[in-house]
């Protein structure tokens, strides 16, 4: 009896074996590459740190510019450069001053993509300007440059009591690997009278 019922138990072993086992064409063939793409080999970022702030005179005359940028013929990049920049002017009681009444002379400067020197200005009877700034009211620039130009900055000038300057400058690859460090400056005039602020700014980044 012990017998039987052992051959039944090790048929019935079997018989699960046989209807739990799949055959190989049971399983649907898996796109692997479909389902793990490869990316492509990543492009390096630069980093921040790889990116050094170099200092300019911002009282230095006109006179003495001298072009900046360096040559840069291998890996070169293409840039959107942005430079943002505005003033504000307003009386005792806080209300904007009118546009025959400005008294700012507020200057920012930067490098335009064919090596020159460009100034914006709050001074509308500036003739060396390039553009003119109006009360509060931002000023807007985009350019594209390649690897090598100086991102430039540099803002100064006399105001009066009350009275502002900001300006932004910054560069994104147009792949999106590269970030640049934006150079900005926000300077306030709080001095009684026509006064100049306090840290004119001037520096620039080579973008790599």
């Amino acid at each position: 009896m012990n017998m039987k019922l052992s051959k039944y138990a090790v048929l019935f072993v079997a018989l699960l074996a046989v209807g739990c086992s799949r055959n190989s064409e049971d399983y649907i063939d898996e796109d692997y590459e479909k389902l793990f793409p490869f990316p492509g080999i990543e492009k390096p970022k630069i980093s921040y740190e790889d990116q050094v702030v170099q200092l300019g005179d911002p009282d230095a005359p006109v006179s003495d510019y001298v072009y900046p940028g360096v040559e840069i013929t291998e890996n070169v990049r293409t840039y959107k450069v942005t430079l943002t920049c505005s003033f504000k002017e307003v009386n005792i009681e806080g209300s904007l001053v009118p546009a025959k009444d400005i008294e700012s002379r507020y200057v920012i400067r930067y490098i335009d993509t064919e090596k020159q020197l460009r100034t914006i200005t709050s001074n509308k009877n500036d003739e060396t300007a390039h553009a003119f700034l109006n009360n509060a009211k931002d000023y807007t620039l985009t350019f594209t440059a390649k690897s090598g130009y100086p991102m430039y900055l540099c803002v100064n000038g006399v105001g009066p009591q009350n009275s502002s300057v900001k300006a932004t400058i910054s560069a994104v690859s147009e792949d999106g690997f590269t970030i640049v460090k934006p150079l900005s400056a926000n300077e306030f005039q709080n001095e009684e009278g026509l006064d100049k602020i306090k840290a004119p700014f001037c520096a620039y980044i080579i973008l790599p």
